[in-house]
Parts: structure tokens; sequence; C-alpha cells
């Protein structure tokens, strides 16, 4: 086949396009700029959407981008939700339509956009690569819509998972294994944990003013979404028992559990509230903080976790020994299960937080830093080299 075609052709399928602020948008791009470097001609489709306010940015790409656009931007949750629905068969049916791909790489952004990669798969002559960002349908589960007895989620679910794709993008070997029980067979993949930036330790940069602030006490940090994967009081009970006088926390949150916290804490003392922590900031928290319950292990990978060890940072985390976050970076975590009652856990973490404890973790997140970057080198090259053997 491709002895007639000089260029092979790679179509990357998301919501959020390259020019979108997200992370999920990120990811596209850099996706999209590592695969056209190597000389394969790329085309994404996305929906012209907007994220918590952002908006693609207007800038000019060396590649191809298609946006549809949106049908509903509003924040309805059973409209976003069929919207999310039927915005999946769009830019599936619009990529198979418009192009004649080789690959097509798709994400997980619209909810069960793979359900309708696993529909055209049947139609189309291409390799189709899941990059599993969180797993549909069984969020749906996860966050309680649908239980799993459920008979069109089972169907629904029996449906994905018959249908094996050529390749995989995991997030984590935890992940990967979670998705071979699945579909019931080995799949060729690579592993790319989201989140990865270079950035370490700041040298030279910006310190953002809660640093100078509050530099003689410990900073924690809970930057990001606190939705539906994410325990809320947990957030909310180690704001409760942090001792100011030797602690500061550091709050920039959205997502649907925010509403619970910040009414709650943003009068406590110690705690800091600012609408922003970039990435590159991180790494003035002494600690930072993520979440995630228990039934959404492998079906969401906080990227959270894998930017603060990036920034050189430690990690407060309230998960799961079976976590991916945890099990990745095991010494550079503090980790508090989920519990009905985390008064002792937290207090317990308190006590033993100081200096030495953190700059010990903190030795340890550079180390797994390095590796998170040989990684992602590892599986951008693994994943040209999957492209180019079509």
């Amino acid at each position: 086949m491709n002895k007639e075609r000089k260029i092979i052709k790679v179509d990357i399928i998301e919501k959020f396009s390259p020019r979108h602020p997200s992370i999920a948008g990120r990811s596209v791009r850099l996706m999209a700029d590592l695969l056209y470097s190597n000389g394969l001609e790329v085309h994404t489709f996305s929906i012209d959407a907007i994220y918590k306010g952002q908006v693609a940015e207007n800038v000019q790409l060396p590649y191809q981008v298609t946006e549809l656009k949106a049908i509903y931007n509003g924040s309805n949750k059973i409209c976003r939700l069929l919207v999310s629905l039927l915005d999946g068969f769009r830019l599936v049916f619009s990529a198979c339509r418009m192009t004649d791909a080789d690959v097509r790489i798709v994400l997980t952004n619209p909810s069960l956009i793979n359900f309708w990669a696993a529909v055209f798969k049947h139609f189309s002559r291409s390799r189709w690569v899941f990059w599993t960002m969180d797993l549909y349908p069984d969020a749906f589960c996860s966050a309680g819509l649908v239980s799993a007895g459920n008979s069109a989620f089972r169907l629904i679910h029996q449906y994905v998972y018959r249908h094996t794709p050529d390749f995989m993008i995991a997030l984590g070997e935890q992940q990967y294994g979670y998705l071979r029980d699945k579909y019931k067979t080995e799949i060729p993949h690579t592993i790319l944990p989201c989140g990865i930036n270079p950035v370490r330790q700041a040298v030279g940069g910006v310190v953002p003013w809660w640093k100078e602030q509050y530099r003689e006490k410990i900073i924690l940090c809970y930057a990001g979404n606190l939705g539906e994967a994410h325990d809320d009081y947990f957030l909310t009970r180690l704001i409760e028992l942090l001792d100011p006088d030797k602690f500061a926390i550091i709050l920039s949150l959205y997502g649907a559990k925010a509403g619970r916290v910040l009414p709650v804490v943003s009068s406590i003392p110690g705690v800091v509230l600012t609408d922003y922590v970039s990435a590159e900031e991180l790494t003035f928290a002494d600690i930072n903080v993520a979440s995630l319950l228990t039934c959404w292990d492998h079906v969401c990978v906080p990227s959270k976790v894998v930017s603060a060890i990036c920034a050189g940072t430690p990690v407060l985390y309230n998960a799961s020994e079976q976590s991916e976050g945890y099990t990745m970076f095991p010494d550079a975590i503090w980790l508090i299960p989920e519990t009905d009652d985390y008064d002792s856990s937290i207090n317990a973490f308190y006590r033993s937080v100081d200096q030495d404890s953190i700059r010990q973790k903190k030795k340890a997140a550079l180390e797994y830093a390095d590796r998170l970057a040989a990684m992602q080198d590892n599986a951008f090259r693994e994943i040209v080299q999957y492209c180019k053997s079509i």
C-alpha cells in the first residue's frame, strides 16, 4: 500500500484542537508536532469548543486543522452529555469522510468517541490507535450515572471491548493491564503518562506572590480540577485540620465539586485562593495535593500527579495503593487512602511532615522526573515507528 504513497497520513481526533490551551489540546499539539516533524502528513479533527472559559488560540500550524462548529456550550449536564455523544459521531464521521488516512489516533473526548471509532473501524482501511486519556463507557459507571447492570451500559461496554484497536497509547502500566483484561487480549502499545512537563525546579523564574508571602511556612497546593473522580471531603478535612502557624495551602479550584469546598474553607486561616497556578509555578509548592476515588482507578489517571513530579515536588495523594500515580512514584508520595474518617490519617501526615522528609521525597521526585522524560522519548519513538511501519 505505502509503495504508492510517499507520505503516510495520520489523523488525530479529539474534542479540543491543538490550538486549545486545555491539557487535551496541548497533548494533541505535542503529538501533531511530533508526527509532522518526522515527515508524516497530519490532520487534526476537533470541535470549536469552550472549556472553563478558554477558547482556541488564533495561531497558524503547519498541518491541517479542522474544527467543527460547536452545537452547545452551555452548562446543563443532560444537554452536555447528549451533545458529547453526537460530537463523537461527528468527529469520527468527518475524519473518515474527509481523509483516507493510514492511521487514525483517537483520544477519549467527547464521551464514547471510542465507541464510534469501533463502529467506523469496520468500514475503514486505516489502522486505529486509541489514546486512553479517560475510559468510556466505564466512566459513566464510576460517576454513578448508570449501574454496571444497566442494559444500555452493558451493550455499549460489550461492543467497545469486543473491538480491539490496532495500537494503544496508555497512560500507565496499571491502566494498560486494566484494558488488557477488558479486551481479553494483549494489544501492541506504548506507555505515555499525561502531564509530562519539562519544568523541573525553576531557575531564575518569576516567584509567585504566594511563595514570597508564605516563604516561612510549608506550602501545600491543590491546583486544578476537583471533579467527579476526586474526593472533596478529603480536601475539606485536610484544610480544616491544617495548622496555619506551620502550613499554608494554595487553592486554585474548578470542577463539579469545587463549589462544595470553597464556601466552607475560604475563610479558614492558612488558605490562599488564587485564580491560576501554572505548571511552572507548581515547583514553588513544597507539596502538591491530588486525589482519586478508588472507583475511578485506571478509568481516570490524574495528570496532576505527573505534572507535580515533573516540577520536582512530592505529592500528598488521596488514592488507593493500586492507583497509577502511587505505583509509579511511591517514594515521592505521602499516601492517604480513601476512607469515611480522614482525621487520624491527615493528622498523622501533618505530624510527620518536616523539611527533612520533604527534601527526601523531593529528591525522589526529581529522579522520577528524569525517568518520565526518558519514558516520553521512548513512547514518541515507538509511536513514530508504528506510524511509519504501516
